[in-house]
């Protein structure tokens, strides 16, 4: 019994090499490789999975060793071809010929016998157009090499039939059938799953796609359509001068969403940064603050701001503010019935951390998991391009964004930016001087400001 646990553990040890070699093989198949590569790669795996199952063997007796170098000699030649087989068998008798020549005819013969039946069953595994129809190529050589080398064993080997040895002999027939179909099987669910995942990436990009081709005509026609009403009101020629600086008027602010618009666009294709210089992060939230009070003003919503030393990261300017303010906007429309925003600057382990956390309605955790899509806004009139323009800022800004959110308390986002050291770039610009917000100030120190808009 003990030999049969010793001979299985080596049986084992043989398709843990070829699993391990085929695994291999199958993370170069999701690259797309030239198919000649690709056919030295399968005869490397198979070919170096035989030599380790003949090195490692059980011996039954003089020169007769039995292991597991069937299985990827045959799935080798079949996902290989003719000539992957012929080389397979030439390193499979070379390899056997280095143990001895005792049992090396008989061990030729075998092998002879199933090299000429892959030979003409490789055509029709190739030409096979389902899994049913290769396992059946698959089967019948298996069965035939396991066939032959019980017969052969049970006539030249003598001893082969006696209790010690029939046991382990068993074992090593239905491994052998089982081992060839099963590596198959894998190799082929493999393959599926990669052209399924190739098949999935495309549908999503062609998604992505068709969303932001719908989402442009939608939110550049209607102010267009408004404009181009306007501009044809103005041909007629009893309008006041009145109207006219009205409708002149109207069709500007109009072109200039439009105009927005194609801006958040492009900065959401394009996120990378083109004038890099040092931002002082206190100062140019500042500067964002005079945009975004009005706005907070109108739906009474308190802003607190925490603030800390002077703290610097690498960006773009305009395009940090254009981050801030969307999120800030975001964070403030989620609070309709006004709430308080707490907006802190802080350094913790090399890491600049600003968390921008409302009072407001809150999501869940699949709006979550959604946020930074293309079309995707808890808005009911949104458009998801506030979201997806801060993601990919902060992201051309080598930095990330965390969420925390529970429904009916609110939001918190945590941004994370790299902390850079001012005085090893000669870059840094002085931010733009900051005007007083009435009907609140500003103050330059790092204990906690609020922003309180009037009832």
């Amino acid at each position: 019994m003990i030999n049969v646990f010793s001979d299985l553990q080596i049986l084992l040890l043989n398709l843990f090499f070829i699993f391990l070699f085929f695994f291999v093989y199958l993370k170069f198949i999701e690259k797309k490789i030239h198919q000649l590569t690709n056919k030295l790669l399968i005869f490397l795996a198979s070919g170096s999975a035989m030599v380790l199952c003949m090195t490692f063997s059980i011996s039954i007796g003089p020169g007769q060793l039995i292991d597991m170098r069937y299985v990827p000699f045959i799935v080798g030649a079949f996902y290989g071809g003719r000539r992957i087989a012929f080389l397979l068998f030439f390193i499979l008798i070379t390899y056997r010929l280095g143990f001895g020549s005792s049992g090396f005819y008989m061990n030729l013969a075998g092998s002879t016998i199933l090299f000429i039946s892959l030979w003409f069953t490789i055509p029709f595994f190739e030409r096979a157009v389902n899994l049913t129809k290769k396992m059946r190529c698959v089967m019948e050589v298996a069965f035939l090499s396991a066939l032959f080398t019980g017969t052969t064993l049970s006539l030249f080997v003598s001893n082969i039939m006696n209790t010690k040895d029939l046991l382990s002999f068993i074992v090593f027939l239905y491994l052998q059938i089982a081992g060839v179909l099963l590596f198959v099987k894998f190799i082929e669910k493999a393959k599926n799953d990669i052209a399924l995942a190739e098949e999935i990436r495309k549908f999503e990009k062609l998604k992505s796609v068709s969303e932001v081709a719908a989402s442009i005509s939608h939110e550049v026609r209607n102010p267009l359509t408004a404009t181009r009403g306007f501009i044809q009101l103005l041909s007629d020629q009893n309008l006041t001068a009145e109207e006219k600086n009205l409708y002149i008027s109207i069709s500007l602010e109009e072109l200039d969403k439009a105009a927005s618009v194609i801006t958040d666009y492009l900065t959401f294709a394009t996120p990378s940064l083109e004038k890099i210089e040092m931002l002082e992060l206190n100062k140019e939230l500042d500067t964002v603050l005079k945009t975004v009070t009005p706005l907070a003003l109108a739906n009474t919503v308190e802003i607190d701001i925490q603030k800390t030393e002077a703290i610097h990261v690498a960006g773009e300017r305009e395009k940090f503010h254009q981050c801030l303010i969307n999120l800030i906007k975001n964070s403030i429309e989620a609070m309709p019935h006004g709430g308080k925003l707490i907006i802190k600057l802080q350094e913790l382990n090399g890491k600049i951390v600003m968390t921008v956390e409302d009072t407001g309605v809150g999501m869940t955790n699949e709006q979550i998991e959604r946020l930074g899509t293309p079309y995707f806004s808890t808005k009911v009139d949104g458009t998801g391009l506030g979201t997806m323009v801060v993601f990919s800022i902060v992201k051309a800004m080598m930095g990330e964004i965390k969420v925390d959110s529970k429904i009916g308390k609110g939001t918190c986002f945590t941004i994370l930016f790299p902390a850079v050291d001012p005085s090893h770039s000669s870059t840094e610009q002085p931010a733009e001087q900051v005007t007083s917000l009435p009907p609140v100030s500003i103050k330059e120190n790092t204990a906690p400001l609020a922003f309180k808009a009037g009832k």
